[in-house]
């Protein structure tokens, strides 16, 4: 049985992009897409930087008050009754 498990390449070994249980020395067969114009989430991702002098903390405070929450689930919609 094959499993096919999607990857990139970071210029010395290829990183996982979905969760597999690979055994110690393990063979597999890699496929190359040729594509290079296919951006795909996870390489967007990785092309990301933050040029900001915040820390993980000022960050993560500037998100949660920037948030406005829904009322959407409050008691008095009826949503869901």
């Amino acid at each position: 049985m094959m499993t096919a498990v999607k990857a990139y390449y970071n210029g010395t070994t290829f990183i996982p992009l979905q969760r597999y249980n690979f055994k110690p020395s393990q063979q597999v067969l890699i496929v190359v897409d040729e594509n290079d114009d296919i951006e795909t989430p996870a390489s967007k991702f990785l092309k990301l930087s933050w040029a900001g002098d915040e820390n993980a903390d000022e960050i993560l405070e500037t998100i949660n008050s920037s948030r406005a929450n829904s009322t959407r689930f409050e008691a008095e919609n009826a949503l869901f009754d």
